[in-house]
């Protein structure tokens, strides 16, 4: 009796040490435990697949979510910035044969007018750099001018001064710089006179191209509000549509 008493404690007591080492066991990711055991055998297929299953799906929605965040694209809100003018994306024979009053042949108009601004805008820039050189030459002309000019005044003075003394030989030079002096004023004068001719001429063209130019850009600007058919056109989408128009 007492030995079976005994015997039941002991087992008790190895049970409560094992639910003890249990949890210790099943806690640590690289020992085999009873605990381990049962779950391969009964829980495996519970825990890891649904584990498993909602880790790698959830990685993949959220790299999948990353992916796409990570790439914008603004071609949506270009299109949308464009508005009719996406007629623009029209075959150049289109282009050159829509009608006047259609969409497409509005952004043809606008095309040409486009065109025309730009030429416009380099015959301008050529006009411009044209009178200021002739500016520029007529400035130095003038500068030269005023250089002989100044000395032909001190040619003089010292003449004066050399008659006075009678210093014969020093008169005889001071009379051949006079003289040089003023051939030089014959030829400054004549370069300025006609370089004025050619710096107002350059002027007048210059201000003509302009003129020219901004009537251009007005025009373009018309035109490219008629294909649109609204006001303001931002500068992002003329630059789109102008995209749009390369090579047709």
């Amino acid at each position: 009796m007492q030995a079976n008493l005994a015997s039941k404690q002991a087992v008790s007591a190895a049970v409560a040490a094992l639910l003890v080492i249990l949890p210790l066991k099943f806690d640590s990711p690289y020992s085999l435990s009873a605990n381990s055991a049962m779950a391969v055998k009964g829980g495996n297929g519970h825990g890891n697949a649904g584990g498993n299953g909602n880790g790698n799906g959830n990685g993949s929605s959220n790299a999948a979510a990353g992916n796409s965040s990570s790439h914008p694209s603004n071609h949506g809100a270009v299109a949308s910035g464009l508005g009719g003018l996406n007629a623009a994306h029209a075959s150049a024979t289109a282009l050159a044969n829509a009608s006047p009053n259609s969409r497409i042949g509005k952004i043809a108009a606008y095309k040409a007018a486009a065109t025309t601004a730009a030429t416009a805008t380099a015959t301008a820039a050529v006009a411009d750099a044209t009178s200021a050189a002739a500016a520029g030459a007529l400035a130095t002309a003038q500068g030269q001018l005023a250089t002989d000019t100044a000395k032909l005044t001190t040619d003089t003075a010292q003449l004066a001064t050399d008659t006075a003394a009678a210093n014969v030989a020093a008169i005889a030079a001071d009379n051949a710089a006079i003289a040089a002096d003023n051939t030089a004023i014959a030829a400054d004068t004549a370069t300025v006179a006609a370089d004025t001719t050619t710096a107002a001429s350059a002027a007048a063209a210059a201000a003509a191209a302009d003129a020219a130019a901004a009537a251009a850009a007005a025009a373009q600007q018309t035109a490219l509000n008629a294909a649109a058919n609204k006001t303001p056109v931002s500068p992002a989408t003329q630059a789109a549509l102008d995209g749009l128009l390369v090579g047709k």
